[in-house]
């Protein structure tokens, strides 16, 4: 990687659009369209900002003739302040919607909410919702009082599958739109996607917290509370287990060819080379990536086209890295509390992120920055 070198700023002072927002960022989502990002806030707000930076950073680049160093300048305007909307209750459930908008969800209402901030309610739940979940085709899932419901792009309701469980954990849709994973009264259920339920599997793994499809839709990770890592093989329902984390893994996150699976709950990001598995193996190897510390890795997000991870420490650090490489970008130093929200934009230009102490940002990374 190279580091682009400044007299006195830091790299997030130079490159990042910072606020201080009130309240713990607890989710964060990029629409589609690449107008904005939203920033799931701990007092039941949604903020909400622009991706367009009006003083951004290619601008303030500088090359020396002589030695061929590139500095970037500071910025000269102040950042313009972010929307909020005042959603509901929290803990808010957030995910995009259609091109340009997002929906979030408090205990029971779901609200559709553009890029610029304008809101209203689509759906006004009966029961609490437990978990929203993004279609890759367009529209949401929503699990709430023992059912799914998907709404499409325009937030209509299409279609219910009723008495699915109890209280739903998690909640994904396999990248090409088929089925649908939740997790629910200590099992993980694969459903097909659909008012008609059939075919299904259905788990005994214990209570499941995170879920995230490979993008070739092969392998389903799954976070069990207490045990690690859980790895399921649709085709020929093969299980593959890896114990041993020190905290419960609330982050999963593939690589883009779908060979590595990047996870939070270690000391260091865990990447594992799960197309290292063969019929005879038990484990997949795992790939030494970043720098070990003594502050818990809490969210992870790989990038969309090249082999590189974001990460958000429990200090407030946050750093990129390539997949098996020990070497560091660091985006933003510790402090403010811990980042247990982070997301990279869908081009990879952007990581946003979000800090338990009240910061929400916006990083920009010029391309020529990784080498």
């Amino acid at each position: 990687m190279d580091m682009m070198e400044a007299e006195t700023a830091t790299l997030y002072e130079l490159l990042g659009r910072h606020w201080t927002v009130g309240a713990a960022v607890t989710n964060v989502a990029f629409d589609p369209a690449g107008q904005g990002v939203a920033f799931a806030l701990g007092d039941g707000a949604l903020a909400i900002a622009p991706l367009t930076d009006i003083e951004p950073a290619q601008d303030r680049c500088r090359v020396a003739l002589d030695q061929g160093r590139t500095t970037i300048s500071p910025r000269r305007k102040p950042v313009p302040p972010l929307t909020k909307v005042m959603v509901g209750d929290a803990p808010l459930h957030l995910a995009p919607l259609a091109t340009s908008h997002f929906v979030a969800g408090d205990h029971g209402r779901l609200l559709l909410v553009s890029a610029s901030g304008a809101a209203r309610v689509i759906s006004n739940h009966g029961a609490p919702i437990d978990r929203i979940a993004p279609v890759p085709a367009g529209g949401v899932l929503t699990a709430s009082g023992g059912s799914i419901i998907f709404y499409d792009s325009n937030g209509e309701v299409a279609w219910l599958q009723e008495r699915i469980g109890g209280h739903a954990s998690a909640m994904a849709v396999s990248p090409g739109g088929r089925r649908f994973a939740i997790g629910t009264d200590g099992r993980l259920l694969i459903r097909a996607f659909g008012p008609r339920p059939e075919p299904s599997a259905s788990f005994e793994l214990g209570s499941v917290s995170t879920l995230s499809w490979s993008p070739d839709g092969s392998w389903l990770a799954v976070s069990v509370v207490k045990s690690g890592i859980i790895l399921v093989r649709l085709a020929d329902a093969r299980i593959v287990r890896i114990p041993t984390y020190p905290a419960t893994v609330a982050s999963l996150s593939w690589s883009g060819d779908s060979r590595v699976l990047v996870t939070s709950g270690a000391y260091r990001m865990i990447a594992w080379d799960v197309s290292s598995l063969s019929d005879e193996s038990d484990q997949p190897t795992n790939l030494a990536t970043g720098r070990a510390r003594f502050v818990l890795v809490e969210t992870v997000d790989t990038h969309p086209k090249r082999p590189l991870v974001a990460a958000g420490y429990g200090d407030g650090r946050v750093v990129v890295a390539r997949i098996g490489q020990s070497d560091e970008l660091v985006v933003k130093p510790p402090g403010r509390g811990g980042v247990h929200a982070l997301r990279w934009s869908g081009g990879g230009q952007h990581v946003a992120f979000g800090t338990s102490d009240g910061e929400a940002a916006i990083v920009t990374l010029p391309p020529h920055i990784f080498k």
